[in-house]
């Protein structure tokens, strides 16, 4: 016997899983864990498939997903409208929560509607504060009002907000806002291969996704992860002699060099730079297991300091330490000279 149903809609990507859907799956873990059932409503399914509706089983939670839509209209439609999210809940009569993960604000707004029509509590999970990608100035322009709504009116009416920061919470300043960081499962050392001792170079490892696509940048600073300041850094100490291993997981050389060509220079110098491109989750976290430290450089702005960074937690998480920069509540987690050190 459940208290009852948490329908938990966002850009979930399963079954290999995005970083998103590993984070709601943690979040759900606690839900379980305090007798609730957790349905999950996730992104465009991806699969071929010309059913419109998809529901299936991941680690024992229903996941409905949808077919993409393939034109203008029914893309709109998508943005703007919660058919399909009413229709999950129509198939649940116990639902007492719904969880929107970084929704987007006029369908959120849609579902606070509807959930106060029904006595359905409606929480806010917030874990970022979407800034400028330089895709395009007209993606920009809407992505920014999107934010705008979903940051200073949709989460102003909700019932509760799970944030990854203090800097949300005292944004908010409201007594039903929850901080849970950016949760990691746990993993066993069986993927690690090398014995660190006998190594002659330290290993570093950066995974992510620095870039929104390929594109050249010309503004760096609207770069999330600074992955070019890690690469400035590391040419500095190869130029006064240091030798190091630095394996790159997420992009290929090419789509980096695509977005910032000058800096061509300093990756023909480094001939320690090893790109790997997008691989998936195992063999990621095999990657950090074998590493001496895992590194990641951001700036310090409203983007990074309203998140945490879950690749943080999954270092932390396999034993490996960290080179960071003190970003948001980094050092609440951090300890430095022991889970790592800041840059």
């Amino acid at each position: 016997m459940t208290k009852g149903t948490i329908i938990y809609i966002g850009g979930f990507r399963f079954p290999d899983g995005n970083a998103a859907a590993k984070l709601a799956l943690n979040y759900a873990r606690i839900f379980t864990a305090l007798d609730y059932r957790v349905v999950f409503v996730g992104a465009d399914d991806d699969s071929d498939t010309s059913v419109n509706v998809r529901k299936r089983t991941v680690q024992d939670y229903d996941v409905w997903t949808f077919e993409r839509a393939h034109n203008f209209r029914g893309r709109l439609r998508r943005f703007f409208g919660i058919q399909n999210i009413l229709s999950v809940v129509s198939a649940y009569d116990d639902i007492k929560i719904i969880i929107c993960y970084n929704f987007r604000s006029v369908p959120f707004l849609r579902v606070i509607a509807y959930c106060r029509k029904n006595g359905i509590k409606v929480i806010s999970n917030t874990t970022e504060w979407y800034g400028k990608t330089g895709r395009n100035v007209v993606f920009d322009f809407f992505r920014n009002i999107d934010t705008i709504l979903r940051m200073y009116v949709a989460n102003r009416h909700v019932d509760g907000l799970i944030v990854t920061s203090s800097f949300l919470r005292d944004f908010y300043g409201s007594a039903n806002v929850v901080v849970v960081p950016s949760l990691s499962e746990s993993f066993s050392s069986k993927n690690a291969v090398e014995p660190k001792g006998n190594r002659e170079k330290v290993h570093l490892v950066y995974a992510g996704n620095p870039f929104c696509g390929d594109r050249r940048i010309k503004e760096r600073s609207i770069i999330k992860d600074r992955l070019d300041k890690i690469i400035s850094y590391l040419y500095k100490v190869f130029i006064e002699g240091y030798d190091f291993q630095f394996h790159i997981y997420g992009v290929t050389r090419e789509q980096y060099l695509r977005a910032l060509p000058e800096d061509q220079y300093m990756l023909d110098a480094l001939k320690g730079v090893y790109f790997h491109g997008f691989v998936k989750g195992d063999a990621v976290y095999s990657a950090i297991l074998n590493a001496d430290f895992t590194v990641l450089v951001r700036d310090v702005n409203r983007v990074t300091l309203a998140g945490f960074p879950t690749k943080i937690a999954e270092s932390i998480n396999l034993g490996i330490p960290v080179l960071t920069t003190k970003i948001g509540d980094m050092d609440k987690y951090v300890t430095e000279n022991k889970t790592g050190f800041f840059l």
